[in-house]
């Protein structure tokens, strides 16, 4: 008769031969694909990537997710969207740098409060500075956040809106910087204060009246009331997301009421 051993606990101390598996989302995976064939010379600078239709048939992937690729990259700088031609390889992307979905582990709200203070005036330095190509991109992005409101893909668009004005500027630096003050967005916290407080909730309404104020002032070259517009979107946002994390910090303390009854 075979005697079943049960399994044995680590002991304390000894140390498991395993390590975190991360989870990588599918347009993340969309994006490191492209960067790896760029990388390998299949995709040089210059060349036009297949429409995203043909993208997302060849890759068995919806054409939102493909459209949210093309979004990382793009932030990343690996990839240029020219209004009516098509999407193009950077310069940049010759040297095959991976788009970051990483943050420092900053909370939304530092993220949110450091926000408050640049981009109010980059939206102002915009109104003064942009090209109509610029401006063509911009709206470009903001119907993009229409259509997607309600949907992953929204956040992403609503990242690159916020490139885009940065960019407009023509200051890599403040781009860079905005680019990466919205990284701490990213985040599972984020998700969870924006589904709790309701953010998530008004893509479609004052989300998007606040977003197409900030591009009608940069429209009609007006840096006073772009900067106005730019930080009452980012105050009512920081309200909202006080509440979220004040709901948030409250959890714990609702289930272990529920625990107790």
């Amino acid at each position: 008769m075979r005697r079943t051993v049960p399994p044995q606990a680590p002991r304390e101390g000894s140390r498991m031969p395993f390590q975190a598996v991360a989870t990588q989302r599918l347009y993340e995976q969309v994006a490191g694909q492209v960067t790896a064939l760029v990388t390998r010379g299949e995709f040089k600078p210059g060349d036009r990537l297949p429409p995203e239709r043909d993208l997302a048939k060849v890759l068995g992937v919806s054409r939102p997710t493909v459209r949210e690729a093309m979004i990382a990259l793009e932030i990343a700088g690996l990839v240029e969207v020219r209004v009516g031609a098509g999407t193009f390889i950077t310069d940049r992307a010759a040297g095959g740098n991976a788009p970051r979905f990483d943050s420092t582990g900053a909370s939304p709200l530092q993220a949110i409060a450091a926000r408050r203070m640049i981009e109010p005036q980059v939206a102002a330095f915009a109104a003064r500075v942009a090209d109509k190509d610029d401006l063509a991109s911009i709206a470009e992005t903001f119907e993009m956040m229409r259509h997607s409101a309600g949907t992953p893909a929204h956040r992403a668009a609503d990242r690159l809106f916020h490139t885009r004005v940065a960019a407009a500027t023509k200051n890599e630096v403040l781009a860079a910087i905005i680019d990466n003050i919205w990284a701490e967005l990213f985040t599972p916290m984020f998700e969870r204060m924006g589904r709790r407080s309701g953010l998530v909730a008004q893509e479609r309404g004052e989300i998007l009246l606040q977003h197409e104020a900030v591009y009608r002032a940069l429209v009609a070259r007006d840096g006073v009331a772009a900067a106005e517009a730019m930080d009452r979107h980012l105050a009512i946002t920081e309200h909202i997301l006080a509440e979220g994390e004040a709901s948030e910090a409250n959890e714990p303390a609702r289930e272990s009421v529920g625990a107790r009854r």
